[in-house]
């Protein structure tokens, strides 16, 4: 059973007994896109994602008094640079089972048990659950704007993510129970190699099956679709009020720090509705092609129906990297505070930054003081 929720190793070891049937794309064009998926775009992702995560840290290093949205962002790109780590790993186990290069088949078998069965989908899982637990902030601070810092505290955020990243890792140890390696003699080589071989839990198909199905309805399809609904919501109460927003703001008995406040809660949402409409782009067709594996009763993940499987694996393996890709990107386009931060990291225009730091509002004052968790006082980032 492959529990691995972003392997590489998807194809099965078995297909079905007629093979015209299975065989609906050419073996050739299969093969390509798959080398085209694994060799070609993933490990250019993986380049450019590390480089940009790494200005991420840059940026949030950079913040002195980090509020609670900063501390959710900071662990979004924790995640998604180990995700991205395992992209790099991914198009080294293709090559070598493509190609037998650079690792040889014992060197990879010795890896299965902990690496493709567990660590592998765990950045995943643990991104998910944080993207998720944002759209629900968001969907709570646009319904109940005034009970919101009530409840969203740094410490509560530091909590929220200790959770994020324990849940996840706690529910996959099993998964490190499937399988184990022995060292036996063959008589056709002479020599001792490697072998994978199942456990006794492994060996039970009805149980590992029913774990994994409760893995992936944990991990990957509540959060995926709860964020779908939550920034749905969200995106529509913020458009149906934009109108009367604009009004409260202009009003003459708002004060001019009851108007920043105001902005600043707006440019935050609308910054991580971004981020989470991406994520539902880049997630929503492989959750729905899992879903698709796991309630077909003639499939599983180990076993297909077609080769056109084959083809969407890699296609939503790459949508997943490109969602640990991006962010940097957004935070840049859509928040203004970002936007003259990263300028300052690299000193670009230096008079833009003036312009955009008002003298009466001190630099550290950004949109994530009123973000996830929006425990904040003057002078906060």
């Amino acid at each position: 059973m492959n529990t691995n929720a972003t392997c590489v190793e998807n194809i099965t070891s078995f297909q079905p007994l007629d093979r015209s049937d299975y065989l609906i794309l050419q073996v050739a064009t299969v093969r390509l896109i798959r080398n085209i998926c694994y060799l070609g775009i993933t490990p250019f992702l993986v380049i450019v994602g590390l480089i940009l995560n790494s200005l991420c840290f840059m940026l949030f290093c950079r913040i002195g008094n980090r509020s609670s949205t900063v501390i959710m962002l900071f662990a979004i790109t924790v995640t998604d640079v180990f995700t991205l780590v395992n992209g790099g790993l991914n198009s080294v186990f293709y090559a070598s089972q493509t190609y037998e290069v650079p690792l040889t088949k014992n060197q990879q078998r010795l890896t299965a048990p902990i690496y493709s069965t567990y660590l592998n989908s765990l950045p995943g899982r643990i991104g998910n659950f944080i993207i998720f637990l944002i759209s629900l902030e968001r969907l709570f601070c646009v319904l109940e704007p005034l009970k919101i810092r009530m409840y969203s505290t740094k410490r509560n955020s530091y909590i929220a993510v200790c959770v994020a990243f324990i849940l996840p890792a706690a529910s996959g140890i099993p998964n490190l129970f499937l399988y184990n390696t022995e060292k036996v003699y063959s008589n056709i080589t002479g020599q001792f190699t490697t072998v994978l071989r199942a456990t006794s839990y492994g060996k039970d198909k009805e149980l590992t099956n029913a774990v994994y199905i409760t893995q992936e309805i944990l991990w990957r399809y509540i959060p995926v679709i709860g964020v779908t609904v939550a920034s749905s919501i969200t995106a529509m109460l913020v458009l149906l009020n934009a109108k009367r927003r604009l009004v409260m703001a202009k009003a003459s008995i708002k004060s001019r720090p009851e108007r920043q406040t105001m902005n600043i809660e707006s440019q935050v949402t609308r910054m991580l509705l971004v981020v989470t409409a991406v994520f539902v782009l880049c997630q929503l067709p492989g959750t729905i092609l899992r879903m698709i594996i796991n309630i077909h009763p003639d499939m599983n993940p180990m076993r297909y129906l077609n080769n056109v499987y084959e083809v969407a694996f890699p296609i939503t393996y790459v949508m997943l990297l490109i969602n640990s890709v991006v962010n940097f990107i957004i935070y840049y386009n859509t928040s203004t505070t970002y936007r003259t931060k990263i300028r300052q990291m690299f000193n670009w225009s230096s008079s833009e930054k003036m312009k955009s730091t008002p003298c009466t509002y001190p630099m550290s004052n950004s949109h994530t003081n009123s973000s996830f968790i929006p425990d904040h006082k003057e002078g906060d980032f």
